[in-house]
């Protein structure tokens, strides 16, 4: 999959019904936000920005807290409704930051080439995808969706949707960010030495942005998209993002793109401050109210 323009960041604003449907167990929908870090310092290899500290809400959480609740609840009423556990931390694959931005350098591409990372909990997310397949062959008949309507009424949390918004207020600042980062001439000079780079070193025509890396029909070529897709990236398709990378590094655009992206973030910090830390602050109680939930619903550890 080539690397997203929306810098791996996931704009939420769906309820956790919803996410249960479409991320459950998936890592690309993952978000991991962490405790607060006052004053980051910079870390290119992690990508650490400034917005970073006031993403907290965890959308897994919320709805695996949830999801705990209607549980409880249809059990009560006679039905069976196995969440299984699940670890709170929802930890991402290597090629994620802990907000859930996608990293590329020499290190991940030897690894995974442009292939996303190897989940960290892979028995998690089988007994996930195992819990919404017991879903999907569930009858729902008249009494079990009057029983389903009423557990899911009495699980929601008006908490939830004020933290998705929020969320997505910081994230749309992040991407805000990035976007003004691209146009910044040290930015923009980086792209044209990268290209210049990679041009000269692979047999297809380079993109005109790295977030098109790689370029179709490449990405298919690789087993990164099409119906021959495959889990592992091939020994080209390391030497490719190998490559790649270096050029990234030499063309001074890694550096340049951070350093661009990093002051604007700061200046956008500052613009927004009051609410960022009203964000922070309710999202780190509201955290608290889902891991207690979890503790006092989840089943026992695997």
């Amino acid at each position: 999959m080539r690397l997203s323009t929306t810098r791996g960041r996931r704009s939420v604003a769906i309820g956790a019904a919803v996410v249960l449907a479409s991320c459950a167990g998936l890592t690309s929908c993952s978000l991991w936000e962490g405790e607060a870090q006052p004053d980051a310092a910079k870390n290119r290899a992690q990508w650490v920005m400034p917005l970073d500290e006031f993403i907290v809400y965890s959308p897994e959480l919320g709805n695996y807290a949830e999801q705990l609740l209607i549980g409880r609840c249809l059990e009560t009423a006679g039905y069976e409704w196995p969440v299984p556990w699940r670890d709170p931390e929802f930890p991402l694959p290597e090629d994620f930051n802990r907000v859930g931005y996608r990293l590329f350098d020499r290190s991940t591409a030897e690894r995974w080439g442009y292939h996303y990372g190897p989940s960290r909990d892979e028995r998690g997310d089988r007994a996930w995808l195992e819990f919404r397949t017991f879903i999907d062959s569930l009858v729902r008949d008249e009494t079990f969706q009057h029983a389903f309507t009423g557990c899911s009424d009495e699980a929601r949390d008006e908490d939830t949707m004020r933290d998705i918004d929020a969320l997505n207020y910081v994230n749309g600042l992040a991407v805000q960010a990035g976007q003004v980062a691209e146009q910044d001439p040290a930015v923009r000079a980086g792209v044209s030495a990268w290209r210049e780079c990679l041009t000269a070193k692979v047999t297809f025509a380079v993109p005109d942005s790295t977030w098109e890396m790689p370029p179709p029909p490449v990405d298919e070529q690789f087993g990164i998209t099409g119906p021959n897709k495959t889990a592992t990236a091939s020994a080209e398709e390391i030497a490719v993002a190998i490559t790649d990378a270096d050029c990234r590094e030499s063309s001074g655009l890694s550096e340049a793109r951070y350093e661009a992206e990093w002051d604007h973030q700061l200046k956008l910090v500052a613009e927004n401050r009051d609410a960022l830390d009203r964000i922070r602050a309710e999202a780190l109680v509201h955290k608290e109210k889902l891991l207690t939930i979890v503790a006092e619903n989840a089943p026992a550890p695997r």
